[in-house]
């Protein structure tokens, strides 16, 4: 068997788009729309019918259906995202102390999406506490599992919404909703994962108060998981055909650039604009889009990279 790669992803977007002045005059900025549009962002999705579970079924049914992929090959199905709140349309008001008071929250997506996809075979596991490197992560258990036996066929899928109440921006970074579905298969011709490195540093834990704290970490912190993932992938910063990034401030992304050797045109950021920060989906529809407009050959050295509140630094190497 061959290393583990990602076969196939998909992802959906809400259809309603609000731009950055609608996002103003509504009051779900923190920052003057001037700035923002600096530093990348035009505008986001907002769900409005949709649900995280909607959008969540959407990517993985596109997904397993464009590959043509039989529901019962699925070994493992690793979901993560809104819990919670995962049935309840604009990221959900539903009130948590009736919930924990009755069986209903017992109801969870996961367990939803495996029986609505046909997932016969699939065991499931969620994961959460991981703010946008959740899906980094499920890949990375995928990759785990994979390799030791356990499955040849993972699909991790994730749905992250932003509660209507709480605005569209977290530190200077514009959010859409979104779902997104990658497969990690054991028999991957394309798209194989060659190294990966992940930091977690508690301290950070409460990021309302440790704001400043977390900025002036992020930058060196960010730096030392892209150097630890390339020299685990026998690497130079030269080799990375393309940088696959969370849609975080360009701005951001040219310091973190420098910082780490890597050329700035190498930044695949044309999804910035087009939709912001879609949480724990960035990097993976970024790849998707990637691939599909032919920016990424077969053999191209990709590097992807986002950080989570909480906080989280990780990253994946990935030859295309």
């Amino acid at each position: 068997m061959s290393a583990p790669g990602i076969s196939g992803i998909a992802y959906a977007l809400p259809a309603h788009r609000r731009d950055l002045s609608e996002l103003a005059a509504l009051g779900q900025l923190e920052s003057d729309p001037s700035l923002l549009a600096q530093f990348g962002f035009d505008g986001v999705h907002v769900a409005e019918e949709e649900t995280p579970y909607s959008l969540a079924t959407t990517a993985a049914t596109t997904m397993l259906s464009e590959q043509r992929v039989p529901p019962e090959s699925i070994d493992l199905l690793l979901y993560c995202g809104t819990s919670s709140l995962a049935f309840a349309p604009h990221g959900g008001t539903a009130d948590a102390a009736c919930l924990l008071a009755s069986t209903r929250r017992f109801q969870y997506p996961a367990t939803r999406l495996q029986y609505d996809l046909g997932l016969e075979r699939a065991s499931t596991i969620a994961l959460d506490q991981l703010a946008c490197t959740s899906l980094f992560a499920a890949v990375r258990l995928a990759r785990a599992t994979i390799a030791v036996g356990e499955a040849r066929r993972v699909l991790c899928v994730s749905a992250e919404f932003f509660p209507e109440c709480a605005g569209r921006e977290a530190i200077f970074n514009c959010t859409s909703d979104a779902g997104c579905a990658v497969l990690v298969d054991g028999g991957a011709q394309r798209n194989r994962i060659v190294a990966s490195a992940e930091i977690t540093k508690g301290y950070y834990w409460d990021a309302d108060a440790l704001r400043n704290e977390i900025v002036a970490s992020y930058f060196p912190t960010a730096k030392h998981v892209i150097d630890e993932t390339l020299r685990r992938a026998g690497w130079s910063p030269n080799d990375v055909t393309w940088v696959i990034p969370h849609n975080v401030s360009v701005r951001s992304w040219e310091i973190l650039l420098g910082l780490a050797g890597v050329p700035r045109a190498r930044l695949w950021d044309r999804n910035v604009s087009r939709i912001g920060h879609t949480l724990a989906g960035d990097n993976f529809i970024n790849l998707r889009d990637a691939i599909d407009d032919g920016s990424i050959r077969p053999g191209d050295r990709l590097l992807l990279f986002s950080y989570g509140y909480g906080a989280h630094w990780t990253a994946l190497a990935v030859e295309a």
